[in-house]
């Protein structure tokens, strides 16, 4: 499969979460069908095929290619590239003699999961009849005899599952031809529900970009960047599983007019987007609950849906008798000696850091009994599975995955006395979502969860001669507010700025983060529409997480027609740099030295081991950015400790400050305010100015200086 091998720099696509609802008023358009990349979201483009080498590439795509399936037959030779795009083809021919009508379609030999999904598509519509699709399900055995080919060879190479038809996700499925879609969900084991919605889509047979967004909360669906389905997954939960993703056109209906063959579906090009889902678990069927639905053509309640079991598969099963949670385990056993794998391969990986887990019953004895992850980047890493007869968590820490693949596999080399029992798997990203730009975390305001006032209205705009989209509160009153939910995925102090949407009929706010005013109010009139950014003030988050911001009608212009609010976006920018000072460069004055120590806390400072008034310890701290700003330092307090005064570029900063303190403990110190001129290198020097008394010596320590910008 080939992973982004394309030069991507011109390629212009439909923004996953940016691109919502279409404006509602004459000013506003729809968003276009091209925009910016998904930039500042945290996704990356994973794979594409932009379906320009006039040849299906087969490493990746399986046909759909049999028949007679439901009216007609899918058929390899409808499936062709050709100018720029995947074509295919909806037909009447014979075969042995008969009229049939025919179609067809191709489907990933891998799997992908959590992630963005894209299309640009022309979907024909000249006559009832063609089932056009752009969707995700897994595969399952009984599709390799009337559906796909080349995927019973798959299965028994030991790259997909036997059974792996969990959820469905219809980006779009045309029934019947006409300007509609259906998107949602299917699901394919039992206990769960398939919402889904209709959207009419005006000259369908035109192009239009077609996108879904599925994440551990929601599964949302797009046309043309706009919204126009969500599935709430506390709500409506679906099952998760790695599936296959298909281009499709089907011949599912009766024909109504055959004088408008033959048609032709296009795809323009496809395209997956991942990024860091921090905690949240990649493995399919990870409770080992599913059941298949498909009994009826054989498959058993000991099947394993969603892994792949190779070597004496046999020996792997799913079993009713114990769990962890729930009612099912995997188990390996047999009445014969046995060597099993039963594994899964994930792929759209972010890089991280990673951890593999599971709890594990075992006899002990075996040969072999293991869990392990291969192709993450690094060599196989794995942990023995122990002897115990109570369920036991096994764990693997800090798994570097950077192929954006691995490999879950779970090993038994046992005899027919041995057994293993599984439950509960997790591989999961512990890395922290990205910071985007450095020091700054960017929202698109659009893609946030909001509230507003009773009575008011909150949509999403997009204004096309700026090429953006923006949400707008329609509110009509002082006190109205609309309020976004915004996950900072770091506590600190953050200057805030937002992009306001200004217009002759907006009003003013003022801005409240967690109940607590930020600032002055801002005016969002202006004669001319545009947009123009507010810098409203500092707050400080006092932990990661889910934060409120409240934007509330205040007021409006003499000149303003009107109380409405618009945001283009929040950016948060740290005010406040921490710099750990056993990471920077430093040097001390002639004949002294200095060294790292780590307390039994695991809090690592630096510390100066002078011995006389004048010596000092010197660190080069690099300032992104020229400003005001007031300086903290953690200071490293014990009985050795002296009395220090800081000076920035060679000039003191605020009074001195003693370290002395008869338990060792850690303070942090205020030591005033100091401008960088230039932004770059700056030369920080604590110099000893005397001592306490009671102090045996003049060292120093220090954990770390804090910038915050003013």
């Amino acid at each position: 499969m080939r992973l982004s091998t394309k030069g991507f720099s011109s390629i212009r696509t439909v923004l996953p979460i940016c691109l919502l609802m279409a404006a509602i008023t004459p000013a506003l358009t729809p968003a276009p069908a091209f925009a910016d990349a998904p930039a500042g979201q945290g996704y990356t483009l994973y794979y594409s095929d932009e379906f320009e080498d006039n040849a299906v590439n087969e490493n990746d795509w399986m046909y759909r290619d049999a028949g007679p399936y439901s009216k007609g037959y899918n058929k390899k030779e409808n499936v062709r590239e050709a100018d720029g795009a995947l074509n295919i083809d909806f037909k009447k021919e014979l075969i042995n003699s008969k009229s049939y009508y025919t179609s067809g379609g191709v489907v990933t030999k891998k799997v992908f999961g959590y992630g963005y999904y894209e299309t640009r598509a022309k979907i024909f519509n000249g006559t009832t009849g063609l089932h056009g699709a752009f969707w995700s399900m897994g595969l399952s055995n009984h599709l390799s005899q009337n559906n796909i080919t080349g995927l019973a060879a798959e299965i028994a190479a030991g790259n997909l599952p036997y059974y792996n038809q969990i959820t469905e996700i219809d980006g779009f499925e045309n029934p019947n031809s006409g300007n509609h879609i259906s998107t949602g969900t299917v699901t394919h084991v039992p206990g769960y529900a398939g919402p889904r919605k209709g959207v009419d889509v005006p000259n369908i047979d035109q192009w239009h970009v077609y996108g879904y967004e599925w994440t551990p909360a929601a599964i949302k669906f797009y046309v043309d960047g706009v919204l126009q389905h969500v599935i709430d997954l506390s709500v409506t939960p679906q099952p998760f599983s790695p599936a296959n993703f298909w281009l499709t056109s089907l011949v599912g209906y009766d024909v109504a007019d055959d004088s408008k063959l033959p048609g032709t579906t296009q795809f323009d090009y496809f395209r997956y987007y991942n990024k860091n889902y921090s905690g949240a678990n990649h493995i399919g069927n990870a409770e080992m609950e599913y059941t298949a639905k498909e009994t009826a053509r054989g498959y058993t309640d000991q099947d394993t849906p969603s892994w792949i079991e190779i070597g004496d598969k046999t020996a792997s099963f799913m079993t009713t008798t114990d769990a962890h949670n729930g009612l099912r385990a995997l188990k390996h056993a047999s009445s014969s000696n046995y060597q099993v794998t039963t594994k899964q391969h994930l792929n759209g990986l972010a890089s991280g850091d990673y951890q593999l887990s599971a709890w594990v019953k075992s006899s002990g004895g075996q040969t072999q009994a293991r869990m392990g992850v291969s192709n993450y980047g690094g060599t196989e890493m794995y942990v023995d599975i122990p002897a115990s007869s109570t369920w036991t968590k096994v764990t693997l820490n800090n798994i570097p995955v950077t192929s954006g693949q691995a490999t879950i596999a779970l090993t038994s080399n046992a005899d027919s006395t041995e057994w293993m029992l599984i439950d509960d798997v997790s591989f999961h990203d512990t890395t922290p979502p990205p910071i985007e730009n450095g020091n700054e975390y960017e929202y698109q305001a659009e893609a946030l969860s909001a509230s507003v006032s009773a009575g008011d209205q909150y949509s999403s705009y997009t204004d096309s001669a700026a090429g953006k989209v923006f949400s707008g509160f329609l509110s009509n009153s002082i006190g109205d507010y609309i309020q976004y939910n915004v996950n900072v995925p770091q506590a600190g102090t953050y200057n805030v700025f937002v992009r306001d949407r200004v217009a002759a009929n907006k009003g003013i706010y003022q801005l409240a983060v967690n109940n607590a005013n930020v600032g002055t109010t801002a005016d969002q009139y202006a004669t001319v529409t545009g947009f123009a950014e507010s810098s409203l003030g500092t707050v400080t988050i006092g932990a990661a997480g889910n934060q409120t911001f409240r934007f509330t009608v205040t007021g409006k212009s003499a000149a303003s027609s009107g109380y409405t609010l618009g945001f283009d976006s929040i950016k948060l920018v740290r005010a406040d740099k921490k710099y750990e000072v056993e990471l920077l460069p430093a040097s001390v004055s002639a004949g002294d030295w200095e060294s790292d120590f780590t307390d039994t806390a695991g809090i690592t400072s630096n510390s100066l081991l002078g011995n006389a008034i004048g010596d000092y310890i010197q660190y080069t701290v690099g300032v992104a950015q020229p400003g005001t700003y007031n300086v903290y330092a953690g200071d490293r307090l014990a009985s050795n400790k002296g009395i220090y005064q800081l000076s920035v570029n060679g000039t003191n900063v605020g009074s001195a400050v003693d370290q002395y303190a008869s338990t060792s403990g850690y303070s942090k110190s205020n030591l005033g305010t100091v401008t960088i001129g230039a932004a770059g290198s700056q030369t920080f020097r604590f110099t000893v100015t005397g001592k306490n008394a009671a102090a045996s010596s003049y060292g120093l320590g220090f954990d770390y200086i804090i910038l915050v910008k003013n």
